[in-house]
C-alpha cells in the first residue's frame, strides 16, 4: 500500500528557527534517516476516529505525542484551516511532502521486498515542486528544507486503522521518502503557517498537492525546555 501526505510546520513569530539533527526524540534522526519512519509509526498508531491525518479542524493534534517533540499531521484534501495549541518548550517535526510504501500480508513475494518498496516512493524526490512554508509572513529558504529517505521499518496497526484492515496487521517493509524540516520550540502566542507543495509523477507515488493553514495557539503557561 502507499500513502502520501504532508506535516506543518510551525514557527516563531520572529522568523523560521531550524534545528540541526539533534532535534528529535532520540537525536540524530535526520542523519540516521529515522524521521519518516517515527512519523508513520505515530500516524498509523492511531485509530480512523481520533487520527490527526484525518482531522478537518486540528483538533486532534495532540493525540498520541510525547515528550518534547511533536509531528503535526498534513492533509493532502485541502485547501484546510486547522487551529491546534502546542505546549511551550515543543519542539516540531514535520514533512512539507512525503510517500510511503509498506507491504501487507497477501501481497506478491515480489512486492514485499525493500527494493520493491522503494521503487514505490523514488520518483517523489524529482516529482516533488512548489514547495513553499511561510510563517507568519516569512517564507522558509529552500536550504531548510531537507529531502530524506528512511531507513526500513514496520508499522503495526491497530483496531479501526484509516485502512479498514484487520488489527494487529503488519505493514512491512515499510520505507518513507520525504523533503522534512526540524524546528526549534517557539514563544507564546499565536502563529500562522501556511504550507503548499506538490508531487507530480507518472509512476508512484502518482500526483497529489498540499494547500492547509494553520493557526497555532502557544500558551503561556506549562511545559517549557
Amino acid at each position: 500500500m502507499v500513502l502520501a501526505l504532508a506535516l506543518l510546520a510551525l514557527l516563531a513569530p520572529a522568523g523560521p528557527s531550524v534545528a540541526g539533527d539533534d532535534h528529535h526524540r532520540q537525536g540524530q534522526s535526520a542523519a540516521r534517516g529515522t524521521t519518516g519512519a517515527e512519523f508513520w509509526q505515530w500516524a498509523l498508531a492511531q485509530p480512523a476516529s481520533s487520527n490527526p491525518l484525518l482531522d478537518p479542524t486540528g483538533g486532534l493534534c495532540d493525540v498520541g505525542q510525547t515528550g518534547h517533540a511533536w509531528f503535526l499531521a498534513g492533509y493532502t484534501g485541502g485547501p484546510i484551516t486547522r487551529t491546534c495549541e502546542v505546549p511551550r518548550g515543543t519542539r516540531l517535526v514535520f514533512p512539507v511532502i512525503n510517500a510511503f510504501y509498506g507491504a501487507t500480508p497477501g501481497d506478491a513475494p515480489e512486492q514485499s521486498t525493500e527494493a520493491y518498496a522503494r521503487s514505490q516512493v523514488a520518483g517523489l524526490k524529482a516529482g516533488a515542486t512548489d514547495l513553499r512554508v511561510t510563517v507568519n509572513g516569512t517564507p522558509l529558504r529552500s536550504s531548510q528544507i531537507r529531502y530524506e529517505e528512511s531507513v526500513v521499518f514496520s508499522v503495526t496497526l491497530p483496531a479501526d486503522n484509516i485502512f479498514g484492515v484487520p488489527a494487529g496487521t503488519v505493514v512491512s517493509p515499510t520505507v518513507d521518502a520525504g523533503y522534512y524540516v526540524t524546528l526549534h520550540p517557539f514563544p507564546p502566542g499565536t502563529h500562522t503557517i501556511h504550507i503548499e507543495g506538490a508531487v507530480e509523477s507518472a509512476g508512484p507515488p502518482g500526483n497529489f498537492a498540499v494547500n492547509v493553514m494553520y493557526v497555532i495557539t502557544v500558551p503561556r503557561g506549562g511545559p517549557r525546555t
